[in-house]
């Protein structure tokens, strides 16, 4: 009997140890499909690949039943700001410096996010650190890279205008100025013709 509970006791801890393992194997595998030198990062890119992220990875029908929505992008507002911002980590940022390192930069903005998706979809797992996280964690990495936010994707699209061009866009304002005001004075005319008449009937009287 001794031996037997002596034989459980050593296949539940070779169990436990197969997972710790294939947990060590899985993040390592996610600390490498990153390319080893990875470019820096913006606010911007930050800001939209968080919102991207949680649209794309936290929908209901991936989580808990105990969920009634999809996930929420978090937001942040300053003292006397009354516009509601998204929450973007700092060290998600990452302009100089090593932003290869995993505490920051792309690396880290793909463990983070994984960590509030996993959270969202398990929220009564015990342990944030699990193979299954760190699977999570490998496919959003695969996504940033197959998106191809890492080359620049994200940013803005900036338009240099030549002085013609400039010229141009300035007619067209004016002009579509002009044609607004225009439509409000055909309009206002129309209600002054309106009340003259009425004026002119109760004058009458």
């Amino acid at each position: 009997m001794d031996f037997k509970k002596s034989l459980d006791k050593i296949e539940s801890t070779m169990a436990t140890l197969d997972v710790l393992v294939a947990k060590k194997k899985k993040y390592k595998e996610c600390n490498s499909i990153f390319p080893k030198e990875l470019p820096p990062i913006t606010f911007e890119e930050a800001e939209k690949a968080y919102k991207l992220l949680v649209k794309k990875f936290g929908k209901l029908k991936d989580a808990s039943p105990s969920r009634f929505s999809n996930m929420k992008i978090r937001r942040w507002r300053k003292v006397g700001d009354k516009v509601w911002k998204t929450k973007v980590r700092k060290c998600w940022i990452a302009l100089s410096g090593d932003v290869s390192f995993l505490s920051r930069g792309w690396r880290r903005l793909a463990h983070d996010i994984s960590h509030m998706v996993y959270r969202y979809r398990n929220p009564k797992a015990r342990f944030q650190h699990s193979f299954q996280q760190a699977e999570l964690e490998l496919e959003i990495i695969n996504y940033i890279i197959s998106q191809g936010w890492l080359s620049g994707s994200l940013k803005s699209k900036v338009i240099i205008l030549t002085k013609s061009d400039k010229r141009q866009q300035k007619i067209d304002h004016l002009q579509k100025l002009i044609n607004k005001w225009q439509r409000k004075q055909k309009i206002a005319n129309t209600f002054i013709r309106k009340y003259h008449k009425k004026l002119k009937y109760h004058t009458k009287k």
